[in-house]
């Protein structure tokens, strides 16, 4: 059995843990905090430690024909400093993996997710000559989420001018770090070692704007309202290399195959459809991983679903067929009420 690992912030973030709550993630110990943090993000700022996300460095010569044929979308138009939100599969067609790929340098990306397949990357990246580490643990990452980010950072000197799924390494009073728009708010990576003094400056830059610490609970809170699919949380990701579920389309994430494109799975990746879209629940009551009913017809799916403390109600991701995805649309979930709606459920921070 593998021991459980510590983020280079956890011993801030454990004095930061008033309540003394921590859950696991991706072999890291985590904070869990409170999900009214997540309404705290939606007026002012948080911080939350993402150290813990997958990140596979892949690199060399034939770098870019790998990932071409790895990923469901063209990494080619990727300019160093840019990425994309992108899916890549098994030899059938099902979903292994759903995460941002980064182009880091000519020859060498960055692929960040909250699930580990570096072992179907290996295998894959030898047939080219390529190089796939494992960095999870060479970096440190801190996400600001909330209105106030922007200005915490302008306090700390980092003052920049990011575009989303852009990236950019920077000199900071020392320091060697990298700020990245990828998620909810900006990431700050570091190196391990300087993680304590990067937390440190930005909990000192933040206090005028009433900056506070954010957990995982809230993270996936955020996440949720965002519409964002994280796999381990909102599907289980497939581990049988022959096995066509789930497929892009049941996860109503279609939009990340690109027709044009030639990957690996392409052939079995066909199939209806469905839309992802949002669910608004009448109670407080979450139904994840259920059917969606519609006048005693099954019509969809709920993925992930949490308590939304800023909606006081019950919410959901859900894979819909597109007659019954239109925002309004009353259904039933785990016998619950409810109806669709747009994502994201409440407007970016």
């Amino acid at each position: 059995m593998n021991a459980l690992r510590a983020t280079p912030f956890h011993a801030r973030a454990a004095e930061a843990n008033k309540l003394n709550a921590w859950e696991t993630r991706g072999g890291f110990t985590l904070a869990a905090g409170d999900p009214g943090e997540a309404v705290a993000a939606r007026f002012g700022a948080v911080v939350a430690d993402i150290s813990w996300h997958w990140r596979a460095s892949i690199s060399g010569a034939r770098a870019g024909e790998f990932v071409s044929r790895l990923v469901t979308r063209d990494p080619a138009r990727l300019q160093p400093g840019e990425a994309m939100r992108t899916l890549w599969l098994n030899d059938a067609g099902g979903v292994r993996g759903l995460g941002t790929l980064a182009r880091m340098g000519r020859e060498s990306f960055l692929l960040i997710s909250t699930v580990d397949d570096l072992g179907w990357l290996a295998d894959g990246a030898a047939l080219y000559g390529v190089q796939v580490r494992d960095v999870t643990q060479e970096v440190g990452v801190l996400e600001l989420i909330g209105p106030s980010g922007g200005k915490i950072l302008a306090a700390a000197g980092l003052e920049v001018e990011l575009q989303p799924f852009a990236l950019r390494k920077l000199f900071w009073r020392g320091l060697d770090v990298t700020l990245s728009r990828f998620g909810d708010g900006i990431e700050l990576w570091c190196a391990p070692d300087d993680a304590l003094i990067v937390w440190d400056r930005i909990a000192a830059a933040g206090r005028p704007f009433a900056l506070c610490p954010a957990g995982q609970r809230a993270l996936d809170i955020l996440d949720l309202e965002s519409g964002i699919v994280q796999p381990g949380r909102d599907f289980t990701p497939v581990r049988d290399g022959f096995s066509p579920k789930p497929a892009p389309q049941s996860l109503g994430l279609g939009s990340l195959v690109e027709a044009d494109h030639i990957f690996n799975g392409k052939r079995g990746a066909a199939g209806p459809d469905k839309a992802l879209v949002g669910l608004l629940f009448d109670s407080e009551t979450p139904a994840p991983q259920t059917y969606v009913m519609r006048s005693g017809a099954v019509v969809g799916r709920t993925l992930g679903s949490l308590l939304s403390p800023a909606l006081r109600r019950a919410i959901a991701l859900a894979a819909m067929e597109p007659g019954a995805a239109a925002p309004g649309t009353v259904l039933t979930a785990a016998g619950a009420p409810c109806r669709t709606c747009a994502l994201p459920f409440l407007p970016p921070r």
